[in-house]
């Protein structure tokens, strides 16, 4: 590999001891995040045939379920004042043992309410993993490192898609792999004892209003995140109903191109943190975006399994991309009292946004179809990255003196 391609994968900065040892923690508990709250998806198939749901009626009962996800930002606020480690360990504990529930619904009904604890614990765990590895890794490599993270929830949900056989060749069929994660349980005392609370969080600090979230920047982040989202929800929720229910592959097939192509586009991960802790983090989320878009529509308008897996890749490395170039920028934006309850709100939003996202799909898949949906709102992802132009270049920013 030549050096400069081989420079895109590696730090802008050596990694400390310390930084690799928060960048393994942190990945085991973002492939919890990924298995667990992946499981939904990837078995959407089978699970809304079982439970005599239609697709757009699959739609709402996911939309409704990310709604109640607001529970989040009230773990986020509790991060603020008692630190990152006790409310990140238990959302963790909350997602797996939720998911487990859902593999037990005996309705539509339950199987909702057991999902909407299940966001709950995933959303809180999904910004608050970024904050305290913004927080607890050197500065220099603050985005490289989340991307790790990043990286390690996308292989969880990998792990998800592929259970996928479980649910066709076993009597228990769905229910069986959506309970597999509940085996990660036995590693929450393991994280109590040895994940460490973040260093700025233990220094005297001084008190920031809440309502000093509600400002231009806040603002920003959160639309962004709610229009990119109700596009990649959606996109994501359907890809396997597409493949296997529209086009006909085969379990294995849609494994071999979602996968497949994710795995390599799963190279965002780093190419991403690596641009956005040289080149900036508002100029890489914007690339990101466009890739997103670019590959998402084009999974639902090819046919031939080459153009969906290349697609797949595109589509999976604007969105990877985009998580630690989003991670570091949002945890540069607010300070250190603020920062957990900042990231769960805006994560908050963004799932309303994936509500919304599926919620349209609710009205308008059953009616128009798919591809007309990721149409309409992928004009939401193109206005996310205007917005995005808005936002202050943060790069080198010092988390201490963020005000």
């Amino acid at each position: 590999m030549p050096p400069a391609l081989l420079r895109m994968f590696l730090p802008t900065a050596p990694l400390t001891r310390d930084d690799k040892w928060m960048i393994a923690l942190l990945w085991a508990v973002g492939m919890g995040l990924g298995w667990a709250q992946g499981e939904a998806s990837a078995l959407l198939p089978f699970t809304r045939r079982d439970l005599g749901v239609t697709e757009g009626g699959m739609s709402l009962i996911l939309a409704l379920a990310r709604l109640a996800a607001f529970g989040a930002v009230l773990l986020g606020a509790l991060a603020d004042r008692i630190g990152r480690r006790r409310p990140l360990i238990a959302a963790l504990g909350l997602l797996i043992l939720a998911n487990g529930a859902s593999a037990l619904a005996p309705t539509a009904v339950f199987y909702g309410l057991a999902q909407a604890f299940a966001r709950i614990g995933g959303a809180a765990l999904s910004a608050l993993g970024v904050v305290a590895m913004a927080e607890g890794v050197s500065p220099p490599v603050r985005a490289y490192a989340i991307s790790f993270f990043g990286a390690a929830t996308s292989l969880g949900a990998g792990l998800s898609v592929l259970t996928l056989p479980l649910a066709e060749v076993t009597d228990l069929g769905w229910r069986l792999p959506h309970a597999l994660p509940l085996i990660l349980l036995p590693a929450l005392p393991l994280l109590w004892r040895r994940l460490p609370e973040s260093p700025l969080h233990v220094q005297d600090l001084v008190r920031v209003p809440w309502r000093n979230l509600a400002g231009r920047r806040f603002y920003i982040l959160a639309v962004a995140g709610l229009l990119s989202s109700a596009f990649s929800a959606v996109g994501l929720a359907f890809t396997t109903e597409r493949l296997i229910g529209h086009l006909g592959f085969s379990s294995g097939q849609a494994i071999l191109i979602s996968v497949g192509g994710g795995t390599v586009g799963g190279l965002g991960f780093w190419i991403g943190g690596r641009l956005a802790d040289s080149w900036g983090r508002r100029p890489t989320s914007i690339l990101s975006l466009c890739l997103a878009l670019a590959g998402g529509l084009a999974l639902y308008t090819a046919t031939e399994w080459w153009t969906l897996a290349a697609a797949a890749f595109v589509s999976a490395f604007g969105t990877f991309a985009y998580i630690p170039s989003l991670g570091a920028h949002r945890a540069e934006l607010f300070p250190t009292t603020l920062r957990a309850a900042a990231g769960t709100a805006t994560n908050y939003i963004a799932t309303v946004g994936s509500a919304l996202g599926l919620l349209i799909g609710f009205v308008t898949i059953d009616a128009f179809g798919l591809l007309p949906t990721m149409a309409l709102l992928g004009i939401g992802v193109a206005v996310a990255a205007v917005l995005t132009a808005f936002l202050p270049e943060t790069l080198g920013q010092d988390l201490r003196r963020v005000e």
